[in-house]
């Protein structure tokens, strides 16, 4: 355990077993970070050619080149500080529980004198949320390069390449974990205030450390190309399709369980975690279309009259996107490796077929059964994901050999859409008229939240867990629709 990169600042191993007194003490402290430099260089040039084969492409002074370098810096999230406030030693809990029975069927008496007026003394075996004392900004590395072109027909072409690096970004990690019994420290003689709560991890005299740090990074590589037609004739329209790759080795600080992202690296930091955590960013979308167009109808412009002041002045508003899936992560389920929690991966078998599981079992000769098939034996030549049993013993063991965002799930194509008139019923009093459908074409939306506040709460992510996972729900993506079709009408009068 020669390699441990924030032990000193995390406490660990400088607890003296009989004082208990050690840095856990003392508040978590951020040292000021002053050397902020964010640069910004552009250049744009417009290009003059008159005739020949550059001034067909570039035009007199219809085109624009530009290039661009910038460094620019995010800010402390608020929960940061106010989680790293809450814990030990800046705020310490105790109970006193009043339990009604039959003798004393109104709970605790005189419980406001069961009340402590003081509160006890922190121990190092409780949890706390700590952050990094060198931590700082985030900042992120951004260039361009695009040409942007004037066409006939109102219109403009733009592609451009942008290049974005993320460095020192927000992530969480435990710098205390779960270890086997051979990866933690002896100790003898300890404090009999904590002698029989010492934690099965690396240091065992303490609880759990949660730390915000800036081990992240992210790197994004884009071509970006659009099509805009200007508002003419009653008709604007626009068109962009992104071709791109992000990468990152953790895509959220905090974690959101109903999309996916934990809150930490399979491994432990510790132990080359986020090494193992690099692949495709939660947010890579390799390919995306959209399409976006305002259209006022043509009825009744040579009408008179009544016709006229109800087909004149209709607007169809729309809204069509394409995209990749969400990259997913396939988990074992159980802690294989005892290095605590159950974000290690299973086995992962080429050959086998898609979507196919084997979890550990006692009931099969090979030891795997398949939660799919009522628990019958798994053949794990035709197995695609296999679960590592649960770790037991006290040599660690190894995690699966699948990586972080190795799936995706279906792609999205969704329409929305809107059909609105204003009818001026005076001078002064107008009544708008809007219809809003949401799906138009009622596509299957696999892990998106449904708009509409009538539906039950639905799981937004596909059930990649092997060990845990239904029967019949693992990697199954219809039980992570957003919903259907959903039509919304409004009237409004303004005056």
């Amino acid at each position: 355990m020669n390699a441990l990169p924030y032990a000193v600042f995390s406490g660990l191993f400088n607890v003296n077993p009989q004082t208990l007194d050690g840095p856990y003490r003392q508040p978590s402290k951020v040292r000021a970070d002053k050397n902020n430099w964010s640069p910004t260089l552009g250049i744009a040039w417009s290009p003059s050619f008159k005739d020949g084969f550059l001034g067909t492409i570039f035009g007199d002074k219809k085109s624009a080149i530009r290039t661009g370098y910038q460094i620019g810096y995010d800010t402390f999230f608020n929960n940061i500080f106010s989680n790293a406030a809450t814990p030990v030693p800046n705020l310490i809990s105790t109970t006193a529980n009043s339990v009604a029975s039959a003798a004393a069927p109104r709970g605790l008496a005189n419980l406001s004198r069961a009340l402590p007026t003081q509160s006890r003394l922190p121990l190092p075996i409780d949890s706390q949320t700590l952050t990094y004392g060198d931590l700082a900004a985030p900042y992120t590395q951004r260039w361009s390069f695009g040409v942007q072109r004037e066409l006939k027909g109102q219109m403009i072409a733009d592609v451009s390449y942008v290049g974005t690096r993320g460095m020192r970004l927000f992530i969480n990690e435990d710098l205390n974990p779960l270890v086997p019994f051979n990866l933690r420290r002896v100790y003898t003689n300890v404090n009999p205030l904590v002698a029989n709560q010492l934690t099965p991890r690396l240091d065992p005299l303490q609880g759990p450390r949660l730390t915000r740090t800036n081990g992240g990074n992210s790197v994004y590589h884009g071509l970006q190309s659009s099509l805009n037609r200007r508002f003419s004739k009653g008709l604007m329209a626009n068109l962009s399709y992104t071709w791109s790759k992000n990468i990152d080795n953790s895509s959220e600080i905090f974690g959101v369980a109903n999309v996916g992202l934990p809150q930490q690296s399979a491994i432990p930091s510790l132990f080359g975690g986020l090494r193992n955590e690099r692949a495709l960013s939660h947010f890579d979308r390799a390919h995306r279309f959209v399409a976006t167009f305002l259209y006022e109808l043509p009825f009744g412009k040579h009408q008179n009259g009544f016709l006229k002041h109800v087909l004149e002045g209709w607007q169809v508003t729309g809204l069509w996107s394409f995209e990749s899936g969400v990259p997913l992560t396939v988990t074992n389920g159980v802690d294989a490796d005892g290095l605590g929690g159950s974000l290690d991966r299973p086995d992962y078998n080429p050959s086998g077929r898609r979507g196919t599981r084997a979890v550990s079992c006692i009931t099969a000769p090979n030891g795997f059964c398949d939660p799919d098939n009522n628990n019958r034996p798994a053949n794990l030549t035709e197995t695609m994901y296999i679960q590592v049993p649960t770790f037991t013993g006290n040599d660690p063991k190894r995690t699966g050999n699948l990586g972080r965002g190795t799936l995706r799930s279906p792609g999205q194509k969704n329409l929305d859409a809107t059909l609105a008139k204003t009818f001026s019923l005076t001078e002064r009093f107008k009544l708008n008229l809007r219809g809003e459908f949401f799906n138009l074409f009622n596509t299957p939306q696999y892990g998106t939240i449904n708009v509409s506040p009538f539906t039950a709460n639905v799981p937004t992510t596909i059930n990649s867990n092997v060990a845990t996972a239904p029967a019949g729900r693992f990697l199954a993506p219809q039980f992570a629709d957003g919903g259907g079709r959903i039509v919304r009408y409004q009237l409004r009068l303004t005056f």
